[in-house]
């Protein structure tokens, strides 16, 4: 009969000895006390023998589950964004605001976050402002005298769209600093 003290150091050393992972002199002493008890040599038999596979079928159907996680994760990024683009808009300088520069690197920084990825930075800093300051210079337009800008309406257009441009430009330098701002988290986090 095994002591209950060599039978609890047995036990705790199955795994180990089913695994191959003990050195040659405990697995010698473990073969010699299994050897002598034949409660332990069927409890290492059956320790040996893998395990029936039980096939769990989910009630969860994972298709679903996660295209419901990618749908709120799009309305989160949606709002943010859009809240952080409402934001710039009104303080860029087009509304006589130099707040833009804050709240520029600030949509920079929050699109680079969720879209990892520097054209949509782009795409959402420049491209809407670039459409918002052609449309107040060609509303500005139509709805002066004639003449009373004293050039053509071609020269009026032409100079309204480099205007724009150089306005917009000048919020995505922000925006893009904020977006290397991003990146550079991304970098450190990965490195940590």
């Amino acid at each position: 009969m095994m002591d209950k003290r060599t039978r609890s150091i047995l036990e705790d050393l199955l795994p180990l000895y089913n695994e191959g992972l003990l050195s040659e002199e405990t697995k010698r002493w473990f073969d010699e006390q299994v050897a002598d008890n034949e409660e332990m040599k069927n409890l290492v038999q059956k320790a040996a023998q893998p395990l029936d596979k039980l096939d769990v079928q989910s009630t969860i159907d994972q298709e679903k589950m996660f295209k419901r996680i990618h749908r709120k994760l799009a309305i989160f990024q949606i709002i943010l964004v859009a809240i952080s683009f409402l934001l710039a808009i009104q303080s860029s300088l087009l509304n006589e605001s130099f707040g833009f520069i804050l709240w520029y690197s600030v949509l920079g920084l929050v699109t680079y976050l969720f879209y990892k990825d520097m054209k949509i930075v782009f795409y959402i800093s420049f491209l809407p402002l670039f459409l918002w300051a052609v449309a107040i210079h060609l509303a500005n337009f139509s709805n002066s005298v004639p003449g009373e800008f004293n050039i053509q309406p071609a020269e009026f257009i032409w100079n309204g769209f480099v205007g724009s441009f150089f306005m917009t430009f000048i919020h995505f330098v922000f925006a893009l600093i904020g977006g290397l701002i991003g990146l550079l988290i991304l970098k450190i986090k990965e490195s940590s």
